[in-house]
């Protein structure tokens, strides 16, 4: 389950860090720095955690919905507080807590799954 997790994370991640790039809306596609380490952390921290949680949420439910809901609820917090957030290093903050954050609640389902959590 962790190593699912971290690879689709992973491509996850690059995927939307490429979104990103393609997205910031000047024609040279270069991001401020606090865009980009926001962009980096947020792509590279934020959702593989985020993945790892939900393989493991959808190895024990079996439920795609499940899993789609949570990718949903992900989205939906980007897109409510994202406007929220001003250039600076409130972006770049906000990922990194986020990131720590979910990677202590996955740190905190390793023993309630060890078996499945272990990479063979």
């Amino acid at each position: 389950m962790l190593a699912t997790g971290l690879i689709v994370g992973g491509l996850w991640g690059a995927w939307h860090l490429l979104v990103n790039f393609w997205s910031s809306g000047t024609p040279s596609r270069t991001l401020m720095l606090s865009q980009l380490l926001t962009s980096l952390f947020f792509s590279f921290g934020i959702l593989p955690a985020y993945r790892v949680l939900m393989v493991w949420v959808y190895d024990r439910t079996e439920s795609v919905l499940v899993a789609w809901l949570m990718h949903a609820a992900l989205t939906a917090s980007n897109v409510i507080l994202g406007p929220l957030m001003t250039p600076g290093v409130t972006g770049p903050i906000w990922s990194l807590v986020m990131a720590a954050a979910l990677w202590v609640v996955v740190a905190a389902v390793a023993p309630a799954d060890r078996e499945q959590l272990v990479i063979s």
